[in-house]
């Protein structure tokens, strides 16, 4: 359920965008693999190299390639067993701005959860829990929370600072995400081609009258700062 809006990471010249990689969710398909109870080193070393292959096949060249698979959450643990030296960024967005962009999204697959607000509202506050516990046991180096609203109102600071957390060069490309030319397969096309915009935080607000069980995911700061 992490959001991962455009942080300017693909335009460098150095970073493959791979997309939303189908791998975590789908080759761990067994639990004593998934929660890495009874992993081998055998079945470790099979999951590594077949993840790294793919990631060869999408630019053999790279020195990094990005993989923005919203239900990689699930299997953090695992990735940082396997690849210890694998970075992570966490994007966090505001949870209601976050469920809803969700609730309003046509995905092509059936998930059950995003089109009922008590459900969503649910499936956030346990993706919540599983991050904080992410935070705590990933080391620092390889884990990162940028907020999404922060790189809205400060992009070239926040946008530098995940650069040199990726341990690449500064590269003046990644402030114009909307000049990649990469070809993008999520739904996320259409935003990722606009300059970037910042319509979109506190985009609930629009919705007050109709949050329902969303509602629970808001703060009193959030009930004490006036509509703009």
């Amino acid at each position: 359920m992490t959001y991962w809006p455009r942080t300017g990471v693909s335009p460098h010249s150095a970073i493959a965008a791979g997309g939303e990689l189908p791998f975590w969710l789908r080759r761990p398909n067994t639990p004593a693999i998934a929660d890495a109870t009874r992993l081998t080193v055998e079945a470790a070393q099979e999951l590594s190299r077949e993840y790294l292959a793919v990631l060869r096949r999408i630019r053999p060249q790279a020195a990094r390639v990005t993989d923005k698979s919203p239900f990689n959450f699930h299997r953090l643990g695992l990735i940082h067993l396997l690849l210890p030296k694998a970075r992570v960024i966490h994007c966090p967005r505001h949870p209601v701005d976050t469920c809803l962009s969700m609730y309003f999204m046509p995905f092509g697959q059936r998930i059950n959860f995003i089109s009922d607000r008590g459900d969503l509202a649910f499936a956030y506050q346990r993706y919540a829990r599983l991050m904080e516990h992410w935070r705590a046991v990933v080391p620092s180096d390889r884990f990162i929370d940028v907020d999404y609203e922060e790189l809205m109102t400060d992009r070239e600071r926040v946008t530098r600072r995940l650069i040199a957390f990726t341990r690449l060069e500064w590269h003046e490309a990644c402030l114009e995400p909307e000049r990649n030319e990469r070809r993008v397969r999520t739904l996320s096309v259409w935003q990722v081609r606009q300059p970037v915009y910042t319509t979109s935080v506190a985009r609930w607000r629009h919705y007050q009258p109709w949050l329902g069980e969303l509602r629970q995911l808001l703060t009193a700061a959030d009930t004490d700062t006036p509509a703009p």
